[in-house]
Parts: structure tokens; C-alpha cells; sequence
């Protein structure tokens, strides 16, 4: 049975295990934010090459890497399969990402994993899905792919610069965040029944569930407008300030309220009716709520716009860079950015585990591990003897980085 030792007990997921063979992010998030609830987490690459991320120029491994213990083996071969189901044996959870259909063609399916394991839950993360047209199974995607397909980034269009600003890795996160929420709704009835189940998470789908108005097309075809163009209540966007934009909100009756009394606007008339909870753009009312907000943000900077909406209770922000956020007394005090060491001892500083729990804190416990970091000490666990592991190097069913090169 493997067990982490190392790890410390903490919070309201540590009597989980989950094995991860997952790559780039939304599969691997989804471990990350298991391990960051206190679950035992074991990424396993492919021993024949390391996690691409680790060679990007950003810090994307170590951020979304850490709480892990790492193996590398080659899931091809024989030996590296039944290492895989020797692990899967003892693990609640599963994770893998890939094109539809790949751990079929590894001898690793559904119906194989359950032989060893009923109660696992399964979690196939990919672009488009295990089944439905074959051509589309089969089709390679990452994040953009996933927005663009989906409906969504045509959603976002700003038609008055560059077309299509693809949200940064929205696809990835918000699919990892709605799997989370899948396996831990499985493993709750596997528990209960003894049975597991197999989650068929595709980007695609996550981002066209991710629409508040995609409900609107699919029903009538009705469109509102992208992101990038007039939004349809009055008030709503980044307006230009002396210096800079301010991002309003102005939504709801009591809003809407003190808006107008802010801007010196009259409240219950035929204009602006009582309780409205907002002003459509293509209402005369709308337009001259617009046109006064417009000509008062144009007039004064964005921080004295900021104070002075805000003492009124209306929801406005500045569009703060990383800098104003790291900077900001609200971030420092809920203490929202943690700091550890990478495995070569490099100070990394990230966003602290989300959301915070109150008795049961998530917390960061160890960086991103080097590749194939622990074989050793996990086969050990699954009962091998070190003349065996060294047989499993010495054929390839498992790697590491003994100079741990691919690590900052």
C-alpha cells in the first residue's frame, strides 16, 4: 500500500489518493487542488519524456506541480503498465489527459482499471471527448482550442481591436475546477456503493457550459452583445478616466439607485422606474445614464473616481496589473501569495491554496518534484525489491533525472 509518509496531515481531503498521469494543466490542476486540500497525489510521467512544462519559459510546473510525489515510467511497455495498475490499486482517484481513447490503446481502459480497482473513479480529461465523431476524438487541442470551438471566445470578441483575446488558460482552469467537482461527486457514491465511475471531461463543453447567454441562442437564437462591444445595460465595462480605465458594474435595483442619485440623475419616473435593476443601452433612460457616467468619469482620475463611487457603495475597480495586485493591503492581509522552495532551492512565491477553510486550512507542502523524483521510494511501497528496480531502469519500464536538470 502507498502512503506518503513525508506528507503532513492536513486538511479535509487527506484520507484521499489520487494518481495523476496527466499533462499541461487542466489534469493536472485538478491533482493540484486535491493536494492542496491535504490528499496523497502521485504524478506519473512518461518516462521516455519529461512534462513539456518543465521547459517552458514560465513557472507554470512548479505552480501547478506542487503537493506531489513524482514517478516516470514508460506506460507502453509491460512492466510500466503493470506498475500503473499496481498503483491504481490502492488509489481513489485517477487522472489522465489525452487524446479520446489513448489509455484504451495502452491496455489501460475503464474495464482494466475496475478489474483491479471497482471503487475508482476515472477522470479522462481531453479537447473533445472518448466518444462522438471519430475524426473529432482524435483531434489534438490545448486551452485556445478549447474557447474557440466551444462558442466562447467569439463570446469575448473586442471587434475594435484585435479580434479574439483569448482568456489566459480559462479553458484549462475552469475545466480542472469542473472535473474537481465530478470525481469528488463519484468518489462520495463510490464510497457509498462500492462502484466507481468514469468522468469524460472535455474542454469544449466546460466552456460552452461557462456562457450565461449561450442558454439565450440554444432557446431562440437571441444574441447579446461580445464583451468587447457596448455591453446591453447601461454601465457596465471599463470607462476612460483622466488617467487611465475604471471597470463599473451596475447592476441590480439598489445599484441602480444609488447610481443615479450619485450622477444626479432622477430615480422612479418613466425614465428610471423604481426597482429596475438595470438601464438597457437601448432605452432613453440607458443612454443618458451612459452619456452622464461617460462625461463624469472623463472628468477626474481613476483613483478619485474609484474613492468616491466606492464610498457610495457602488462596485467599481481599477484594472490592477500583478504589480498592484501583489502591492494591494487587501492581498497582504489575507495573505493570498505563499512562498516555498523549489527543489534546487529557488524562492518561488505564488497564489496561496483556493478557497481558504477556516478549520481545515489547504496549504503548500512541497514544490514540484524532479522528474521520476520518487520511483524508488513508491515502488518500494508497492513492493519491489531494489533488485527489481533497478531490472525496471535497466529495461526502461521506468526513468529519472538523477541531475535534476528539468527542475529550477
Amino acid at each position: 500500500m502507498w502512503k506518503n509518509e513525508a506528507k503532513p496531515e492536513f486538511g479535509t481531503l487527506s484520507d484521499l489518493k489520487v494518481v495523476s498521469a496527466s499533462s499541461s494543466l487542466a489534469g493536472p490542476f485538478i491533482a493540484t487542488i486535491f493536494g492542496e486540500y491535504g490528499a496523497d497525489v502521485i504524478w506519473v510521467e512518461n518516462a521516455d519524456m519529461p512534462d513539456f512544462t518543465r521547459g517552458t519559459p514560465n513557472w507554470q510546473c512548479e505552480g501547478e506541480r506542487r503537493n506531489c510525489r513524482a514517478m516516470a515510467v514508460r506506460m507502453k511497455s509491460e512492466k510500466g503498465r503493470e506498475i500503473m495498475l499496481k498503483l491504481i490499486e490502492d488509489a481513489d482517484i485517477f487522472i489522465e489527459s489525452s487524446k479520446g481513447g489513448q489509455f484504451d490503446r495502452l491496455g489501460l481502459s475503464d474495464e482494466v482499471l475496475w478489474e483491479r480497482n471497482p471503487k475508482l473513479v476515472i477522470c479522462h480529461v481531453s479537447g473533445f471527448g472518448q466518444t462522438g465523431v471519430p475524426e473529432y476524438v482524435k483531434r489534438p487541442s490545448f486551452d485556445a482550442i478549447g474557447q474557440a470551438f466551444s462558442g466562447y471566445l467569439h463570446e469575448n470578441e473586442n471587434p475594435y481591436s484585435k479580434p479574439y483575446a483569448v482568456g489566459q488558460f480559462a479553458s484549462d482552469y475552469m475545466t480542472a475546477l469542473y472535473t474537481a467537482i465530478a470525481a469528488l461527486a463519484a468518489w462520495h457514491k463510490a464510497k457509498q456503493t462500492g462502484v466507481g465511475d468514469s468522468i469524460d471531461a472535455t474542454q469544449y463543453e466546460v466552456m460552452m457550459r461557462t456562457s450565461i447567454y449561450s442558454i439565450d441562442w440554444f432557446t431562440n437564437h437571441k444574441t447579446f452583445p461580445t464583451a468587447g462591444e457596448q455591453n446591453i445595460n447601461a454601465g457596465w465595462g471599463a470607462y476612460k478616466c483622466q488617467d487611465g480605465y475604471l471597470f463599473c458594474c451596475f447592476n441590480g435595483s439598489a445599484v441602480m439607485k444609488r447610481g443615479n442619485d450619485f450622477l444626479g440623475l432622477p430615480y422612479g419616473n418613466d425614465m428610471f422606474p423604481e426597482g429596475g435593476a438595470t438601464w438597457s443601452i437601448e432605452t432613453e433612460g440607458g443612454q443618458l445614464f451612459q452619456k452622464t457616467l461617460e462625461e463624469y468619469l472623463a472628468g477626474t482620475t481613476v483613483a478619485e473616481a474609484e474613492k468616491a463611487m466606492l464610498a457610495a457603495n457602488i462596485p467599481v475597480s481599477r484594472i490592477n496589473t500583478f504589480a498592484d495586485v501583489e502591492n494591494d493591503p487587501h492581498v497582504q492581509a489575507r495573505e493570498d501569495i505563499v512562498e516555498w522552495e523549489s527543489v534546487k532551492g529557488t524562492k518561488i512565491r505564488a497564489v496561496a491554496p483556493l478557497p481558504k477553510f477556516k478549520n481545515n486550512p489547504g496549504k503548500v507542502w512541497g514544490p514540484c518534484p524532479a522528474f521520476g523524483q520518487h520511483n524508488e521510494e513508491i515502488l518500494g511501497e508497492l513492493g519491489y525489491t531494489e533488485e527489481e528496480i533497478k531490472e525496471l531502469y535497466e529495461e526502461g519500464a521506468v526513468n529519472r533525472d538523477y541531475d535534476l536538470v528539468h527542475s529550477r
